[in-house]
């Protein structure tokens, strides 16, 4: 495992201002509906999520006047209560090699072409994500998050708790701080991740990079990214909602 003289030889220093989400979000109307009618018109299917359980379905009808698109109910009918009551579903989907993701509300049942769906309001925004430009979210300072790592450690292992720097769709980032952890490039690492209001995310990381980074104080620390491994869907719909949480929060 390389020590952290070796990495710091190694490192450039990264800023720490935030990454530019604004660059992944549609905001105007007319292009929200211009992508949606394109999701319709290619028949692609949605995962549709609530809490840990998801579903696939698809857009039916769009009515740009009333505001409302139609999404086709689950076929079993078992998540109708839960989707009704709880007024939300996270949406993602992929237009031409691009990730869509967007939050539905405002739901009801209804009956679009002789089959049951859901009426839902047409979202306010939506993210567009290509693969390699995953958007990271920087975490609370006020609240930090935590990730608990499983590293060596002498004949073992051992856990190890660091603080979550940023988050995103394709893997987080961490303080590393040598005297508890400098991770090895490649090597893969069970973790839990500690987001609030959720159980702990337990998924497999592997290290993809060491940078020096500056903070607000002046203090030079070393930080650590990770891509995720197998991530399992039910888990990247909840740090998409997550994301999307801290984002209107950022707003607000």
């Amino acid at each position: 495992m390389p020590n952290s003289t070796v990495v710091a030889d190694q490192a450039k220093t990264v800023s720490t201002a935030d990454t530019d989400y604004h660059q992944y979000a549609v905001g105007s109307r007319l292009e929200i509906s211009q992508i949606l009618h394109a999701i319709m018109r290619q028949a692609a299917l949605i995962t549709a999520s609530i809490g840990d359980d998801f579903f696939l379905t698809s857009i039916v009808q769009i009515d740009d006047a009333a505001g409302c698109l139609m999404l086709e109910c689950e076929r079993n009918g078992r998540f109708a209560d839960r989707i009704l009551s709880r007024q939300r579903l996270l949406c993602s989907t992929t237009l031409e090699k691009i990730k869509i993701q967007f939050v539905c509300e405002d739901i009801a049942l209804a009956t679009c072409e002789g089959r049951d769906a859901f009426r839902i309001a047409l979202p306010q925004d939506l993210l567009r994500l290509q693969r390699r430009e995953y958007f990271r979210m920087a975490t609370p300072v006020t609240v930090p998050v935590k990730c608990t790592m499983t590293v060596p450690h002498n004949d073992g292992n051992t856990n190890v708790q660091l603080s979550l720097v940023d988050i995103s769709c394709g893997g987080i980032a961490m303080l590393t701080p040598p005297e508890l952890f400098t991770p090895a490039l490649g090597a893969v690492y069970d973790c839990g991740i500690h987001l609030p209001g959720t159980a702990v995310l337990r998924t497999r990381v592997q290290a993809r990079n060491a940078f020096m980074m500056n903070l607000a104080n002046g203090k030079s620390v070393q930080r650590s990214g990770f891509a995720y491994v197998d991530l399992r869907e039910s888990m990247l719909s909840i740090v998409q909602r997550y994301i999307l949480a801290l984002e209107r929060q950022r707003k607000k």
